[in-house]
């Protein structure tokens, strides 16, 4: 069901009149500056145009929460009067990370939600991310909402029906079910003792709380929220965020450590000797746990990975009767395509990982975070030796070459084009991936930074050079001056 605008020739001077960056409007979220691109005055547009879709979709009420950003109380005033304008109630959770305002949408009557964040971007950096029928919105309903937006400044007489009042707001305190509900989930026999790097973040209001309830030990690092984010970036993905952590972990003789990100939504987990276990490896562990409970069901359990994943994840997940399915990066693509495929698990090389097994499906690094140390308990062993105990490959982390946010793409469909691989399976799902004989490497465009982002992976060291230099030499046919 299309949205219900009325595009016009006036739509070029509303866009010019309520200035909505192109740019902000990403493939999985809104994002962009602060009090640059997202305003206050398009704050409230937004929200008039979020809270109009609501209402035509079928959502009377929507559930609203923020991070702990400077701007984000300056934003979220005009962003919730928006939406009330639009003759759309909001239910309040205040300032909670976003897998909880994911949680109440299955937990109470409302489906459609507003979490107000960047996630990890800087601290300048603000966003909106959408839900709709306990969904997050695809890249052209996004686009929706811009198009709606530009098209209710046009004809602001139209954000609500004449005979509608304005919407109202209540408050509704979450945290207490959700604690409550994976306390009940995860039992835990021996509790372990962890450090949790909130990054002055979101989660640090929420996250020792949770692992305190289930009999942790838990010394907090950097939960106080400061939305300067003074001790480090909130994006576990980058090793050199997590320093303090594993310096921590190994100084507390911790079993281990939890890093989470600027809204929650992403965990990386570090083992008592201060080794950072990358997503794919950790998705690893999460399928040895969980496929075998699914052996005997008369069809195979599926787990879904991005385009950034080890080759060595899919041949794991089939050695225990599973199916593997590759996805685009990207959260709202990745939850997509657990729903399509009914999948019990999902992860993305940036951190996000999806557990539908006993849970909703949508990524929660607070809840990973609770059901690895459940595995680790069952274990009986440290996480370093269950790492040990995975099988490994000469590979890269995530590269990053540097670009001009409003070329990158453009920039991507040229590499795309001029892609040859002769020897290789080269595939276009998101960038371009070439699976050799012996590793493979990637090249996509970054949704959320502007940035080229790469991976590589092979049976060797000279093979990953060789593949290395293949992809530098594509490059190269396109601009010199990319390197990586």
């Amino acid at each position: 069901m299309d949205a219900p605008l009325a595009a016009n020739a006036n739509t070029a001077k509303a866009k010019q009149r309520c200035h909505l960056p192109a740019h902000m409007f990403r493939a999985y979220d809104i994002r962009g500056v602060a009090g640059e691109d997202l305003t206050k005055e398009n704050a409230r547009l937004l929200g008039q145009a979020i809270g109009y879709l609501a209402m035509h979709f079928g959502h009377p009420e929507v559930l609203f929460a923020r991070d702990g950003r400077l701007s984000s109380p300056l934003l979220a005033e005009p962003l919730q009067a928006g939406i009330l304008d639009s003759g759309c109630n909001i239910i309040d959770l205040g300032i909670v990370p976003t897998p909880l305002l994911y949680f109440a949408t299955h937990t109470t009557e409302c489906s459609a939600g507003v979490m107000l964040t960047a996630s990890h971007n800087p601290a300048h950096y603000n966003g909106i991310k959408m839900v709709r029928h306990r969904a997050s919105l695809s890249p052209e309903q996004i686009q929706g909402v811009r198009e709606q937006a530009i098209y209710l400044a046009r004809h602001p007489d139209r954000v609500r029906p004449a005979d509608q009042p304005k919407g109202e707001i209540r408050q509704l305190n979450i945290i207490p079910d959700y604690l409550k509900r994976i306390c009940q989930d995860i039992p835990l026999e021996r509790p372990p003792k962890l450090v949790v790097d909130c990054a002055n973040a979101v989660p640090g209001l929420v996250a020792p709380d949770l692992y305190r309830a289930m009999g942790c030990e838990v010394i907090e690092l950097y939960c106080e929220i400061d939305g300067r984010f003074p001790n480090h970036p909130p994006d576990p993905t980058i090793a050199s965020n997590l320093d303090a952590l594993c310096d921590r972990v190994k100084a507390e003789g911790a079993d281990l450590g939890i890093a989470l990100d600027g809204d929650g939504d992403r965990i990386v987990i570090v083992s008592e000797t201060g080794e950072i276990l990358d997503t794919d490896r950790l998705l690893m562990l999460f399928v040895r746990d969980i496929l075998p409970r699914y052996q005997h069901r008369p069809q195979k359990a599926h787990v879904v990975f991005d385009v950034k994943c080890s080759n060595l994840l899919s041949n794991e997940i089939e050695s225990l009767n599973g199916v593997p399915v590759m996805s685009r990066s990207g959260h709202s693509f990745m939850k997509m395509k657990m729903f399509e495929s009914q999948a019990v698990i999902g992860g993305e090389f940036s951190a996000h990982i999806f557990i539908k097994d006993r849970w909703y499906g949508h990524d929660d690094g607070l809840y990973a975070g609770a059901r690895f140390m459940e595995l680790l308990v069952r274990s009986g062993e440290p996480v370093s030796a269950l790492i040990q105990t995975l099988p490994d490959s000469v590979h890269t982390p995530e590269l990053r070459i540097d670009v001009e946010e409003a070329v990158k793409f453009n920039l991507m469909a040229r590499i795309a084009e001029a892609a040859d691989f002769r020897d290789a399976d080269v595939n276009l799902l998101d960038g371009v991936r070439a699976d050799f004989k012996d590793g493979w490497g990637l090249i996509r465009a970054s949704n959320t930074t502007p940035a080229l982002l790469l991976r590589f992976e092979a049976a060797s060291e000279v093979a990953l050079q060789r593949i290395q230099a293949s992809f530098q030499a594509l490059l190269n046919q396109i601009d010199p001056a990319l390197k990586f």
